[in-house]
């Protein structure tokens, strides 16, 4: 998530990038996987979230269905119920070995240019990308150790539900201070703040108005362009295509481009929830008329269908309840 242009154009801008000998650092930082790698994860995690929220919903429009609730995790198959919060507790976790360790020759990213440098007890510059990624990962780590501790002892209500929005608002903060200089680096990573924040602000309406479909529809999208937008920076940022080439930051006409393309991943990902509501439409009226007989004779039940304990968000009215966890009816 870093920027494309090297540290000519840094200079250009009165802004540089030092390392510990003091010697400006000119070469581009980022890479078109550490851009893709991160889209992909966003797009699979919201398909996630829609198969979980959309199943929900038509087995709340049943005449003997449950009331609909948004939730923070949902299952999948037969896997396990924590399935989720194991993922987002210890996924993030290797990440980070790779941001600061692993991915890297020479091994750890140093915060600090050691002692007998020239620039002895200051940042060291090419490594300040890393720790901000890095950075990113912790509060959705504390996101799933909330979830899991949620599945063994009772919580106040609403709890995961505000672990999970600060996940993503210090994902967008950390992203919203990304230091940038060129126009065309700038608007790239000011789409990937808005559509972080988005996704923030979302969750919070959903713990607030749990009942709401369309709160929920509304967060999944946001993940899509989110993951969309990774994908789409990767191709803007590292792509060596000459439309995107600014010339130091000198043309403007690449930067005016990005909302064109955020726009158009915005109805992109519109459209491809529309098409997965009608996919799960079809299948529950399918699934509806194969089974009316047994439900009409109470022979089915519903919950033994889906094979699965739904859990639900808690209104942040209840927040002053004494039973009951936030994501658990």
């Amino acid at each position: 998530m870093d920027s494309h242009n090297g540290g000519d154009a840094d200079m250009q801008h009165g802004h540089g990038i030092w390392q510990c000998d003091g010697e400006p650092f000119m070469h581009e930082g980022g890479s078109w996987f550490g851009h893709l790698g991160p889209g992909i994860v966003m797009f699979i995690w919201g398909l996630h979230w829609s198969q979980g929220a959309f199943r929900n919903y038509f087995i709340s429009r049943r005449s003997k269905g449950q009331e609909y609730r948004a939730q923070t995790t949902y299952t999948l198959w037969r896997f396990p119920a924590v399935s989720e919060s194991v993922c987002k507790t210890f996924l993030p976790m290797i990440v980070m070995s790779v941001e600061l360790y692993f991915a890297h020759r020479g091994g750890w990213r140093t915060l600090i240019c050691p002692a007998g440098t020239k620039r002895e007890g200051h940042f060291y510059g090419p490594h300040m990308g890393n720790w901000q990624h890095a950075a990113m990962y912790p509060p959705f780590i504390l996101s799933g150790f909330v979830d899991l501790m949620g599945e063994e002892i009772e919580l106040p209500p609403g709890t995961q539900q505000i672990f999970l929005f600060l996940a993503f608002f210090c994902e967008s903060l950390l992203m919203g201070l990304h230091k940038k200089h060129t126009p065309l680096d700038i608007a790239v990573h000011s789409v990937l703040f808005y559509t972080m924040m988005a996704t923030a602000v979302l969750i919070l309406l959903e713990a607030m108005h749990p009942r709401n479909f369309l709160l929920s529809c509304g967060r999944i999208t946001a993940m899509f362009v989110q993951g969309g937008w990774f994908v789409v920076a990767a191709h803007i940022l590292f792509g060596h295509v000459p439309a995107w080439d600014e010339d130091g930051g000198q043309d403007m006409a690449p930067a005016m481009m990005v909302s064109v393309y955020f726009v158009a991943v915005i109805v992109a990902a519109l459209m491809f929830m529309c098409a997965m509501y009608l996919v799960f439409y079809v299948c529950y009226k399918i699934m509806d008329g194969r089974f009316s007989s047994y439900e009409r004779t109470g022979l089915l039940d519903e919950d033994r269908i889906e094979g699965r304990v739904v859990g639900a968000a808690v209104p942040m009215s209840t927040l002053g309840g004494t039973s009951g966890t936030s994501c658990q009816v």
